[in-house]
This record gives structure tokens, sequence and C-alpha cells, in this order.
């Protein structure tokens, strides 16, 4: 929006930056003109464009700036005003161009494929920050990995109302089978893939609590290499009328800066259900869900999860908004006891015979009641339990 409302040479135009030290390098990249200082005294010449870094509570002359803009069809953008207001246009952040990132890492690392590799961990970085996480990093690491650069993002992220960081990191887990074969199918799409038509979109994991549907997420995000954030859509709420729509708003636009990322949306079904609202807000938040999630072409991996589906609205997982639906379910008893025996072998001090195990097993199966199938949690609460004992 930035580069067309420059090309249009709207008068005013207000844009957003977390790195002013660069701003008129990536300035010059994404519009392709030279940008030149102004102060309100400044002379106007046509067909130039202008910048102007706001000083908090500054009170410009906007209609008159707006006046003079329009009459030699020249652009003034004003960085970081204090709020938006007519008649600026409003053109949000400043994008940093991937080629402009591409040049500085490979600055850094000295090659095309490291650089290329790195770049999947500065998603949504400007330059300034890219330079600070990756001395950090090597600070810390003694070398530069997208393991460690998102390890050094998530200590330093900086949340918005409603927006987290999640690490994916975690302990055992053993992902579904129809999981692994997704990621096997569709990781190159993701990460490389270079038409939007067959990038993945989102994905929803539906079954009943414990399962894994959250630590399936944090596996995928893990899988591909990527950051994972978390959007609660209840903590976006406010009592402010619009506030709640864009505050839901400003977390999808953070995502889609911080490509190739995952957002995981976590029991939907709490807000999204169908009569749950009756208000409107839960509604109009629906709408821009459905709207972003349909798009969205950012490289940006949506993932949903519900305990109950059928009280879903199906538009919000019909095709075109997510690629697949999957079901988790628990173990059956001839799949529980390898888990239990590999789960097991994570605790290097804990010895345990084919009995302990059966017995394990059995616990946990009367515990999960009829159904014949048992949760990941519950086995996993359950060799927790024998551990404690015999140690």
């Amino acid at each position: 929006m930035l580069k067309l409302s420059v090309e249009a040479e709207l008068p005013l135009v207000a844009v957003s930056t977390r790195d002013v030290l660069n701003l008129t390098e990536v300035l010059k990249e994404v519009t392709g003109k030279e940008v030149e200082a102004f102060t309100p005294q400044s002379p106007v010449e046509p067909h130039k464009l202008y910048i102007h870094l706001c000083a908090p509570k500054e009170n410009l002359p906007l209609v008159a700036l707006y006046t003079k803009m329009i009459k030699h069809e020249s652009t003034l953008l004003l960085v970081n005003p204090a709020r938006v207001e007519e008649p600026m246009f409003d053109a949000g952040e400043v994008p940093v161009p991937r080629p402009l990132m591409m040049a500085f890492m490979k600055a850094v690392v000295g090659s095309d494929p490291k650089a290329t590799q790195l770049l999947r961990g500065l998603g949504g970085c400007t330059l300034k920050e890219a330079a600070e996480l990756s001395r950090l990093t090597m600070a810390r690491d003694k070398s530069l990995t997208v393991q460690g650069l998102m390890q050094t993002r998530k200590s330093s992220f900086q949340t918005s109302k409603g927006l987290t960081q999640v690490d994916p990191g975690q302990g055992f887990y053993e992902p579904p089978k129809q999981l692994q074969e997704w990621v096997a199918a569709e990781k190159k799409f993701f990460l490389t893939g270079d038409d939007a038509r067959l990038i993945p979109r989102g994905l929803l994991f539906d079954g009943p609590p414990g399962v894994g549907k959250t630590a399936g997420a944090k596996w995928l995000a893990s899988q591909l290499g990527v950051p994972l954030y978390r959007i609660d859509v209840g903590g976006a709420k406010s009592k402010w009328v619009g506030e709640s729509e864009g505050n839901l708003m400003a977390s999808f636009n953070r995502v889609d800066l911080e490509e190739p990322c995952c957002v995981l949306i976590d029991e939907v079904e709490k807000v999204f259900s169908q009569g749950h609202d009756s208000s409107g807000t839960t509604t109009t938040m629906l709408s821009q869900f459905l709207w972003w999630l349909a798009e969205h072409r950012s490289r940006v991996l949506a993932i949903m999860t519900t305990n109950a589906s059928k009280a879903l609205p199906k538009e919000l997982y019909r095709e075109g908004r997510v690629d697949k639906v999957m079901w988790f379910e628990g173990l059956d008893q001839s799949a529980a006891g390898p888990f239990v025996h590999a789960l097991l072998d994570t605790f290097p001090k804990v010895k345990a015979t084919p009995n302990d195990i059966g017995k394990i097993v059995f616990q946990a199966f009367k515990a999960a009641g009829p159904g014949g199938k048992a949760s990941q949690a519950l086995l996993t609460q359950s060799v927790y339990a024998f551990a404690k004992a015999v140690s």
C-alpha cells in the first residue's frame, strides 16, 4: 500500500516504523524514489517524495500541508504520528523488502543459501532488529541458526493485545500419522513455493481434550522451522465499540509481517460457536477472521483447534479457508504400549519391565473410562506418576 500511495502521489501519507535508523534506505527500496527531509517551512517541488519524523505531541498544520502537497503533486510521509487523522492516508507499517534483508544477511554470513535459510527466522524484522538479533544469537550460541534466532526473538518479542509468541519446544510427543504425512507433502510448498495458490493456508485440529492438538501445532511449527504465534481472540475483546475488531485486525496484520510463521487459534469454539454472541461484536470479529483466512497472501499457516467442531459455523473451516480438517483421538491399547515404552526411554534413571508398562497402560485406560481410547495426556500423566514412584 505504501508503494501504491507514493505512485498515486497522495498528499499526506502516515506510516509507522520501528527502525528510523535505516528508514531512508528502506523507503528508497520500497518506492524506488529518492526521499528528502521536510519541515513545515520547507519549499515544495513538483513530484517529490518528502519525509517528516513526527515528534510526540507535535501539532502540524495538516490541511495547509495537504493543500501544499496536492498543488505540487508531491507526497509527504509522516512517520510515527501520535495518531492518524484526516486528511492523512494510513499506509501502515513500512515493510522491509526481502531483497534488502537478503543483502544484509548475505553480508553477515557470506552465502546465499545460508542467508535464505536464516530469513525464515527474521520475518517481520527491521534491519536494525535483524542486526541486533544476529549479534545476540552469536554472543549466546557462537553460531547463527534459524532455531537460535527464533529463541532470541521469543525472549524479546513485543506482544500486542491478544498476540503472543509460543515456544514450540515440548516434551515427548508422538504426532499422528496424518499430520506427519501432511507435513511431508506440504512443507516445500509452504516454505519455498512460488505459486500462491499452492501455499497451505490453514488447518483445523478436532478432537477431545488431551489428545495432542495444541502439541501438534507446536510440533508442526518446529518441523517447518518457523515461529509459532498464538492469537487469543477472547483476549482481543474490549468493552469499547469497534476496539475488539481493531485489536483482532492488528494481530492479523502483525503475523502477516512475521511470515513465514504459524499462528495458533486454540479452542476456537469458545469464541466462535454458533449462537455464542448476542452483542454483535463476535459476529463482526468472525467476519474479519473469515475474510483474513480466505484472502491473506502471506506465508502464514493458521492452525485452529477445537473440542467441538459441530458447534462451529461451517464457513469457518470450508475449503479455501483451511486445507484440511484432522481428527485427533486417543490411543488404543495396541498403540498405548509402544507410546509408554518410548516415553519411559526419555527417563534414563527409570527402569521399567514389560509388566510395569502393562500396569501403566491398564491404569490409564481405567482412568479413561469406557470408550477404548486413552489420550496422550493421560498416558503421559500415568508415566510421570510411575517415574516419581520408583525414583
